[in-house]
């Protein structure tokens, strides 16, 4: 039973990403497998492709998706998480600004209440894309689908942020 399922694990990211239009090839040299995404530790950050291709992986274990439903869905969630992305990076780009209007004692009330705006205007448009999201998912998935797929991306959010906490720590107390 345990052959078969590294088996599936090894060939169910191939199918979901070829789905996204990335050969297979790519798919064998990037994928981690999924036994190896709990107990990895990190002697360093992990590239941004090699998070996603683990993300993918995992969310991929927890959705399970024929091969027509992944079709459909990893285009469409690619394309809300690239929205989401870009509306996190201009408000991160915000705060950076009033972090440094703050740093270099600025009293200049526009450029505050402009950083402000940006930041709070992005956090609405947020909730907007999120439910538009939202809607995108339950027409593919279900609802129960799509509830476990938030679960899954906050287990490996959580998953990840032990990993660095890890990596700090052995940094900081090598072995």
């Amino acid at each position: 039973m345990k052959p078969f399922l590294i088996s599936l694990l090894l060939l169910l990211p191939c199918l979901l990403l070829q789905a996204q239009e990335l050969s297979c090839d790519y798919i064998n040299t990037t994928t981690i497998q999924a036994d190896q995404l709990q107990d990895r530790s990190l002697a360093q950050p992990l590239p941004q492709d090699e998070i996603e291709s683990r993300k993918i992986a995992y969310l991929a274990t927890a959705i399970i998706l024929t091969p027509v439903e992944a079709a459909r869905f990893w285009p469409v969630y690619n394309e809300w998480n690239k929205k989401i992305d870009d509306n996190m990076k201009a408000r991160h780009a915000a705060i950076r600004q009033i972090r440094q209007l703050s740093r270099s004692g600025s009293t200049d009330e526009k450029a505050y209440a402009q950083q402000n705006k940006i930041l709070v205007d992005g956090i609405a448009q947020e909730a907007l894309i999120m439910s538009e999201a939202h809607q995108a998912y339950i027409s593919i998935l279900g609802a129960i689908r799509t509830a476990k797929l938030y679960l899954a991306e906050e287990q490996f959010r959580n998953m990840l942020i032990r990993e660095l906490r890890q990596n700090q720590d052995e940094t900081i107390r090598p072995k």
